[in-house]
């Protein structure tokens, strides 16, 4: 009988112990690859079904954008014929609006005049120059075809009816006739009549100005009312909020220093509106032409020093102008031709303040400051004169030498002679006593034109420097 030998080797192999163990350990790596590919293929399965839902929900979601762009397409479609449409009607209906500040700017005097004729002649004349203007500018207002023209004027017609007519330009009824041919000749064109009110026709004119501003149709603005710095701020507004929008100005009475910096462009329309303001023409239009007078010789001693006075002899101009009137003599006032200075004027004391520093007062009472000496009396008819200008005579500017109010309801536009000159700061300093010397018992103001000393006091009153007689006096009595 064979035996087995010690290593677990038969005589003829392997045993059968270890074909099992090599078959046991095969089988178990067979298996673990088994289930690794089991896995495997369970995995690739998970990941095909989601792929599958993706792709089912992305295939969806294709058909939706398909389903929205041809709608968003068809909406465009529809939108550009809209647009297209719009933009027909807006090339197809452009206009100008012409927007008129009548209480400043006047029509020429001549058409004026014509009563109703002249309104009817002053709107095709105005729509006719505006429609030449635009005409050459159409490339620049984006115009292509035919255009409207709009015009506006706003004016208070009872008061500016009133000044023309105390000034002998117009008779009573005439202004408001000519407003009624303005207004029925052409349907576009039309007159507003805002009646009394302080800037009716300013307030008139910015809410039309706002409206047009946002009216696509609109391709320009014609305004006019330049002279009128109360629109300044307003007409920068606008420049600024709509920067690409053309406003321009109707060239008429000189532009107003605030606008004038604006730059803005300025049209000028031949022989429809007036050079001249209101002020100009009303003033000039009665005086007769031997009032517009110009001083040729003076011998005047404007400080009385005890000498005779000399008097004034004026030339008479060659041409009459209502704006040389307006600057010579107010309406209906004739310039005396021999005017001068009280040949024995009697000087008032003067409480003398000197400059600090530039010598002594001569009454230890008062601070030192700037030295102010009171104008000698003057002649009662050149006072009259003065004080009878209209209007009036604007003091910075004839005393000072400038004047800073824009816009100054005071005239600047007068040739005061220096006796004229010295006039108005008698009746200046006589009227107005400084409030700066009254509150600071002192004036620094070396070109100040107020009253420094009481004129009304005696000698023995000013040499006792005590109140004059007069209880109401405005430099004796406090305020």
């Amino acid at each position: 009988m064979m035996t087995t030998m010690s290593n677990g080797l038969g005589a003829h192999g392997p045993s059968n112990t270890s074909l099992l163990q090599s078959y046991k350990r095969r089988f178990e790596e067979l298996t673990e690859t088994e289930k690794k590919k089991d896995e495997l293929i369970s995995e690739l399965l998970q990941q095909n079904e989601h792929l599958s839902d993706l792709l089912e929900r992305t295939g969806d979601e294709l058909e939706r954008e398909k389903s929205f762009a041809h709608r968003s397409q068809k909406k465009i479609r529809d939108l550009e014929a809209q647009v297209g449409d719009v933009e027909n009607k807006l090339n197809s209906y452009p206009y100008v609006q012409v927007l008129i500040d009548g209480d400043g700017m006047l029509f020429h005097l001549d058409l004026l005049k014509k009563k109703k004729d002249g309104g009817s002649e002053a709107a095709e004349l105005l729509l006719s120059e505006v429609r030449d203007l635009v005409r050459s500018n159409r490339d620049d207002l984006c115009i292509k075809g035919d255009f409207e023209i709009r015009a506006l004027v706003f004016a208070n017609l009872e008061g500016l009816s009133k000044t023309l007519v105390k000034s002998n330009i117009l008779k009573q009824g005439d202004l408001q006739q000519f407003f009624v041919g303005f207004t029925q000749r052409l349907e576009q064109v039309n007159f507003i009549d805002v009646g009394y009110g302080k800037e009716m026709a300013d307030s008139k004119i910015r809410g039309e100005f706002l409206f047009h501003l946002k009216d696509p149709r609109c391709r320009l603005i014609l305004f006019g009312g330049g002279h009128d710095n109360g629109y300044a701020p307003f007409l920068k507004t606008c420049t600024a909020t709509n920067p690409n929008y053309p406003i321009w100005l109707l060239e008429g009475p000189p532009t107003a220093r605030e606008i004038s910096s604006m730059n803005l462009p300025s049209q000028k329309l031949h022989d429809v509106f007036s050079k001249d303001s209101q002020n100009e023409i009303t003033n000039g239009s009665p005086v007769q032409a031997n009032a517009i007078l110009t001083p040729t010789t003076s011998s005047l001693n404007g400080y009385g020093n005890g000498s005779t006075g000399g008097s004034v002899t004026y030339d008479a101009p060659q041409k009459f102008s209502y704006a040389s009137a307006a600057i010579s003599a107010p309406p209906g006032l004739i310039r005396p031709t021999s005017i001068h200075y009280n040949s024995s004027p009697v000087q008032e004391t003067a409480k003398t303040i000197t400059i600090s520093g530039s010598g002594t007062s001569t009454t230890s009472n008062y601070p030192r400051g700037i030295q102010h000496s009171m104008v000698p009396s003057a002649d009662a008819e050149r006072v009259n004169y003065i004080k009878c200008l209209s209007p009036r005579a604007c003091n910075n500017f004839y005393l000072r030498g400038a004047c800073y109010s824009q816009p100054c309801p005071y005239s600047h536009k007068y040739k005061l002679s220096p006796e004229d000159v010295k006039t108005l700061k008698y009746i200046i300093e006589r009227s107005k006593p400084c409030q700066q010397l009254k509150k600071r018992g002192f004036c620094e103001d070396e070109k100040c034109y107020y009253g420094h000393q009481c004129p009304f006091k005696t000698n023995a009153e000013a040499a006792g420097e005590g109140r004059c007689s007069n209880s109401y006096c405005r430099f004796c009595q406090e305020d």
